[in-house]
């Protein structure tokens, strides 16, 4: 009796102390209610800090955005699309090389379609189908010297292809080179008295096709209307020489002023994307 009273009082302690857990284990747990919630604290904590070292790490990986400001830069010529359309309308002062009379008197025409591909931030190609009247005439005005007035007048009408290579400087003009083949489509002919010689002019039939150099200069003036001139000066000989006053043949020789319109393409914008 007293071994098992003796024993009672050594596992007092022991029972008093320990948890019971899952399946009627006992397990004693030295430690105090003070200890644990010091240790809960500190892991609410550590969780806490971790927390808020993640959020600026999201941040940094956040993507920058691009023209957050609605403005794009010079470099940035792709934003209004590749291709353009292009409408222009204008008048030609034209003139024959070769023939007995001098300046740009024959007025006429000179209208088209046609598209602009900017492949690069300065550079362009531009292609057009045009309607041209070129051909020469004497005065506008009637020569007070001269007892008649000259009845003088070529009327030679092209549709024409241009090929230009254009160098564009701060959207403010541009200037373009190239080639400008062209086809006939109708000739007439009067001489100083007025008579009609187109069937039998004496100087022979011209060439149906053409072949000019071309220089024009477009100026900007607003976004999407240009003002340009344009020279353009035949390679290829359209007749002659026939007289012996005209040693080299005829060639075209034409200055034209005209009115453009470009048409924008659908631009294309960059949405924020928000990341979670």
């Amino acid at each position: 009796m007293k071994k098992k009273l003796t024993l009672l009082i050594f596992l007092f302690p022991a029972l008093v102390i320990a948890q019971t857990v899952e399946h009627g284990a006992f397990i004693l747990d030295l430690h105090s209610k003070k200890d644990k919630a010091a240790d809960t604290t500190q892991q609410q904590q550590q969780t806490d800090t971790n927390t808020y070292s993640e959020e600026p790490q999201k941040k940094e990986n956040k993507p920058k955005q691009v023209h957050e400001s609605g403005l794009y830069t010079a470099d940035d010529y792709k934003r209004d699309g590749l291709f353009k359309a292009w409408f222009h309308a204008g008048i030609n002062g034209a003139q024959i090389d070769g023939d007995s009379y001098a300046g740009y008197n024959q007025i006429g025409l000179d209208a088209g379609v046609g598209a602009l591909l900017r492949f690069h931030k300065n550079f362009s190609f531009s292609l057009s189908l045009d309607y041209s009247m070129k051909g020469a005439r004497e005065q506008l005005q009637e020569d007070p010297n001269a007892p008649t007035r000259s009845m003088y007048q070529v009327q030679w009408d092209y549709i024409e292809v241009p090929l230009m290579v254009n160098a564009h400087a701060k959207e403010l003009f541009m200037f373009g080179l190239g080639l400008q083949p062209g086809v006939m489509i109708r000739f007439k002919e009067f001489d100083q008295n007025g008579d009609n010689e187109t069937y039998d002019p004496p100087e022979g039939q011209p060439h149906l096709f053409d072949l000019e150099a071309v220089a024009a200069l477009h100026f900007i003036v607003i976004k999407q209307i240009t003002f340009g001139v344009k020279f353009s000066y035949s390679l290829l000989k359209l007749r002659g020489p026939y007289n012996t006053n005209r040693l080299n043949g005829e060639y075209n020789n034409v200055l034209t002023f005209d009115i453009g319109y470009l048409l924008s393409t659908v631009k294309k914008t960059r949405k924020n994307v928000k990341h979670s």
